[in-house]
């Protein structure tokens, strides 16, 4: 039967292998370049493959910010104690930013619902998961699909959040995706993408631009838009997300960069010295140096 455009669908669609949602048309979904690209990433991204090699005696057993650290930017203005009934994470991972919230902030939830594209790093967020136990109360739902329809309901998730993974959609669907998170946000629901765009004023980023134009054969399929400011704000309105949250900030970035700090997986010397050594005297150097934005309700309390 063909899925009506009001009626969305929902993870009783999908197909439950090892404690990770699946949509039927996981196998199409497989053959695509972008699957392959960050199930290749997922295998040993941010080094977290070392969680499954540690020993029972292990540090990183007992300290879990040996695997993860500690997140900075936009989470460390999230509230201590709040507590919701339902979180959706758009590009979850290995479950970083979870584990931080459950364990640096005691956020706690009754429904987590993580959805990603790299089925390794979903498996390594279940390992994750069972030896950390955050959000200890919560079900647990993880899913891997790619973002572009949500499986849950209308109007049934409070709180969404997504941490550098923006940047790596294209532009087309990642205004799609925006549509599908005003649908299943609650009214009043808030939201935190922290670091989630590119800024297109970075010189950093143009100068990256300009190198990626002048090999047409081996474009990076994974750093794809870069936006302004006064795009997010678009996308965010138009969208209707901020409809459901008006009051919120779309701000650069305290990373800056007038240097790409590798080109090609070649370190540029003193790029890294030189980008940490800016500081921007003002809101419109901020916002031209910024390396990217995040975008945040402002009423998280």
């Amino acid at each position: 039967m063909t899925q009506s455009v009001n009626s969305p669908i929902t993870l009783r669609e999908f197909q439950i292998r090892d404690g990770i949602y699946f949509p039927k048309s996981y196998e199409e979904l497989t053959s695509t370049k972008h699957k392959q690209k960050w199930d290749k990433i997922g295998k040993t991204y941010y080094g977290s493959q070392k969680i499954e090699k540690a020993g029972e005696t292990a540090p990183i057993k007992q300290d879990y910010t040996l695997l993860t650290g500690r997140p900075g930017g936009t989470w460390n203005l999230f509230p201590q104690n709040k507590s919701v009934d339902s979180i959706l994470e758009l590009g979850c991972g290995y479950g970083r930013i979870p584990l931080y919230l459950s364990k640096e902030k005691n956020l706690q939830c009754n429904k987590y619902y993580g959805l990603d594209i790299s089925e390794p790093l979903l498996r390594r967020l279940l390992k994750c998961k069972q030896e950390y136990d955050f959000f200890p109360k919560a079900e647990f739902n993880i899913i891997c699909d790619s973002a572009e329809i949500l499986p849950l309901e209308d109007n049934s998730v409070d709180l969404v959040i997504s941490n550098c993974v923006f940047m790596h959609i294209p532009d087309a669907q990642i205004r799609n995706l925006f549509v599908e998170i005003a649908r299943i946000m609650k009214p009043d629901g808030i939201f935190v993408f922290n670091h989630s765009f590119h800024n297109k004023s970075c010189p950093s980023h143009k100068i990256h631009n300009f190198i990626r134009k002048l090999n047409i054969f081996a474009r990076n399929p994974v750093y794809l838009k870069q936006y302004s400011a006064a795009e997010i704000k678009e996308m965010l309105t138009a969208s209707g997300i901020t409809a459901k949250s008006p009051q919120y900030i779309v701000e650069p970035t305290q990373e800056y960069a007038i240097l790409p700090e590798k080109i090609k997986g070649i370190v540029v010397p003193f790029a890294k010295t030189i980008n940490r050594s800016i500081k921007p005297s003002s809101p419109a150097m901020r916002e031209t140096l910024a390396y990217g934005f995040s975008a945040y309700s402002s009423n998280l309390n």
